[in-house]
């Protein structure tokens, strides 16, 4: 969960483990599971200090009882803690130490991993023949043990910027090809990221090449990835997930407090009368069981809060990127192959916000919501605000050809309206795609991505699909 940036539903368990870690007899493994996803959390979070102090809690523990396979998860991440933190030195002895451990136990996927680590930190370090040497070993095992896509187009990318860095672009821009391949079928929460990343390298790469008017193509794309990366809800969730787990802990030692003191009080009152000690078991057992019952309605309470503030978006009330996409994703995927979605983009909004100031941007993208609340209010069609002054709508059971009717239709409403308190007309163009057998939802988005280009290309105020 943490590797797909689902933080909410990560921390609800990691809560869950660490409730059940005190207050029950755990075995040595499972409180080396607990650490180890504690010292993930806070490393992810950036509060490195306690994700190291975390991480060394478990490498001991798996030192001292002998479990060294399930050490080197440990150590993996107290190695990219050390790399997050920018203590390179110690990062790069603890990369050194895992490929010891996994050639010792012979565990090719950390074989894989280590040398890939410890080849970030030396060309962090700038010491690219070692960076390449360790890139080549990390690379000889990747057909030996199934790797998750992203360490594959992480590694290309190590490749890319070391021969960028020895001044070899065209071996850089193979490697960065053999990402962009990849990053094709990756349809993951990190795809945005790894894609800035390749762009990046892909038009250095060009640059050097002297390919200039490809580099500047590539260029568009990154601040284009780079200007809807800032429009999602990540660093809030981020900031909430913290927020929620160190509040958490307090009520959990508050809450175990509290039980203490209640048990006492009854035994000392109850127990006085040897003929009540079933009495005072009984009310013990109820008081607990009411404390726990409360605890965990009210974590519910917060999950649930929690959850709709990460689906909704902060300025206009819609539902966010996030949410839309789980419901595509969740509902229509592989169950409905028959339905569109469409793109809209507010024609000429950044010289609403120049001319007339950012309030009145601001009511126009409110405005335009309850627009789409109000026409899809007898539907079954969903909306969502999809990034700056881009909507996107999704139309179950319908057509390309209906689906670009309806698009329309919105359109000439929003064209009638006046949506704010100037008196200014406000256009949209739009993009609309339909649903293929054997389409991936990235791909369906960047068709409607495209149309949606296309129309702003030609003219604006229209519909293309």
């Amino acid at each position: 969960m943490l590797w797909q940036e689902e933080y909410p539903k990560a921390i609800e368990i990691i809560e869950n483990a660490y409730i059940e870690a005190k207050t029950a007899n755990m075995s040595s493994t499972t409180m080396l599971y607990v650490y180890d996803s504690l010292a993930a959390y806070y490393s992810t979070m950036s509060l490195f200090e306690k994700g190291k102090q975390y991480a060394v809690l478990a490498r001991d523990l798996a030192s001292k009882n002998g479990n060294f396979v399930n050490g080197l998860p440990v150590i993996y991440i107290l190695c990219m803690t050390y790399e997050r933190a920018e203590k390179l030195d110690s990062a790069a002895a603890c990369y050194e130490e895992m490929i010891m451990l996994s050639a010792m136990v012979k565990a090719p996927r950390y074989l894989f991993l280590a040398p890939a680590g410890k080849a970030n930190v030396t060309l962090k370090q700038k010491k690219y023949s070692q960076a390449l040497q360790l890139l080549y070993l990390a690379k000889s095992y990747v057909n030996k043990v199934i790797v998750n896509p992203a360490h594959i187009i992480a590694l290309n990318n190590g490749f890319a910027k070391t021969f960028l860095a020895l001044q070899q672009p065209e071996q850089a821009l193979e490697y960065i090809q053999a990402s962009e391949l990849l990053l094709t079928d990756y349809d993951r929460p990190l795809n945005n990221r790894y894609s800035r990343n390749t762009l990046s390298l892909k038009a250095q790469s060009l640059e050097q090449l002297g390919r200039f008017a490809e580099a500047t193509n590539a260029l568009k794309l990154l601040i284009k990835l780079t200007e809807q990366a800032k429009e999602t809800t990540q660093q809030k969730l981020e900031q909430e997930a913290r927020s929620r787990f160190e509040s958490t802990q307090q009520d959990i030692k508050l809450q175990f407090a509290e039980e203490k003191l209640k048990y006492q009080q009854i035994t000392l009152d109850k127990l006085a009368k040897e003929g009540q000690l079933q009495a005072a078991y009984s009310v013990i057992g109820i008081l607990a069981i009411l404390s726990i019952t409360i605890f965990a309605l009210n974590q519910r309470k917060a999950y649930l809060r929690s959850q709709r503030r990460a689906n909704t978006d902060p300025l206009t009330g819609a539902h966010n990127r996030r949410y839309i996409l789980d419901f595509i994703a969740a509902q229509l995927i592989g169950k409905q192959q028959n339905f569109s979605v469409s793109i809209l983009d507010i024609d000429h909004f950044k010289q609403v916000n120049d001319q007339y100031g950012h309030d009145i941007g601001d009511q126009a993208l409110i405005a335009f919501s309850a627009l789409l609340t109000e026409q899809l209010a007898d539907t079954e069609y969903q909306f969502a605000r999809f990034g700056g002054e881009e909507f996107i709508v999704v139309m179950p059971n319908l057509t390309l050809a209906q689906g670009h009717d309806f698009i329309g239709n919105l359109c000439i409403c929003l064209k009638s309206l006046s949506l704010t308190g100037k008196k200014i007309t406000l256009t949209s163009s739009a993009g609309v795609a339909q649903m293929q057998p054997g389409l991936a939802l990235n791909t369906l988005l960047k068709v409607a991505d495209t149309n949606l280009y296309h129309a702003k290309n030609t003219g604006r105020d229209k519909v293309c699909s």
